[in-house]
C-alpha cells in the first residue's frame, strides 16, 4: 500500500482506457489533451492519464453545464 493511497487516486489509464472510461474516441482524447483540457503523465514513452485527472475533467465539465 502506498503511503498516499486515499488520499489520490494514482490508478494510470492508457489513452484507450481513458477513451473507453469517458466514452468518446481516441482522437478525441488526444484532442482534450492538445488543448490542455486533460492532463497526461509521460513514463519510458507511454502517455498515460490518472484516473483522478479523469475525475478532474468530468467535475470541470460538470461546473461549466
Amino acid at each position: 500500500m502506498l503511503p498516499s493511497e486515499g488520499k489520490h487516486n494514482l490508478n494510470l489509464l492508457t489513452i484507450d482506457e481513458a477513451a473507453e472510461l469517458l466514452r468518446i474516441s481516441r482522437w478525441t482524447i488526444y484532442k482534450l489533451i492538445r488543448s490542455e483540457e486533460l492532463k497526461t503523465l509521460t513514463i519510458a514513452s507511454r502517455r498515460f492519464v490518472t484516473s483522478g485527472d479523469v475525475e478532474r475533467f468530468i467535475n470541470q465539465r460538470r461546473e461549466l453545464a
